[in-house]
């Protein structure tokens, strides 16, 4: 099913119809935005279940960041300046793999050096939504004082 277009998937699971994606095919070409954008926008499918078909169309999986535990133990080896600038969140460490939700899933990652920085020999990616990931960026991460010298 790899070769299928998103708007295919989404009309075979039935969360659109061939005029709702008619619509949106319309509107990308004037707005250049990408499809799945519009068909959320005009809210023809919900966010949620249009990024589980992304992970399906991508063959990756999805997680839905709401009903996860996110290990802290994860969280302590990659630097948030790391997870900000890759959009990324590190959920577990499974046997040696880092398991990470990211919400691009043509996003490449450097896995070799953060692997290394996270000293896991793997890292493994999950589709999450784009809000999904930066509120667990912020929760996991938060905002950490930063230390200053005593004012005169």
């Amino acid at each position: 099913m790899n070769q299928w277009h998103i708007g295919e998937i989404l009309i075979q699971k039935k969360l659109i119809d061939w005029k709702q994606l008619e619509d949106a095919l319309a509107e990308q070409k004037r707005t250049k935005e990408f499809v799945g954008e519009v068909l959320v926008r005009k809210q023809y499918v919900p966010r949620f279940l249009f990024f589980k078909a992304l992970a399906e169309r991508h063959a990756i999986p999805f997680a839905d960041l709401s009903h996860i535990f996110v290990d802290a133990r994860a969280v302590q080896r990659v630097p948030k300046s790391v997870a900000v600038k890759y959009q990324l969140v590190p959920i577990e460490i499974q046997d040696h793999t880092l398991v990470v939700g990211i919400s691009n899933p043509l996003q490449v990652l450097p896995e070799k050096e953060i692997a290394e920085l996270a000293q896991v020999t793997k890292i493994r990616t999950v589709l999450c939504t784009p809000d999904a990931v930066a509120a667990a960026i912020e929760s996991n991460y938060g905002e950490r004082p930063i230390e200053t010298g005593a004012l005169s």
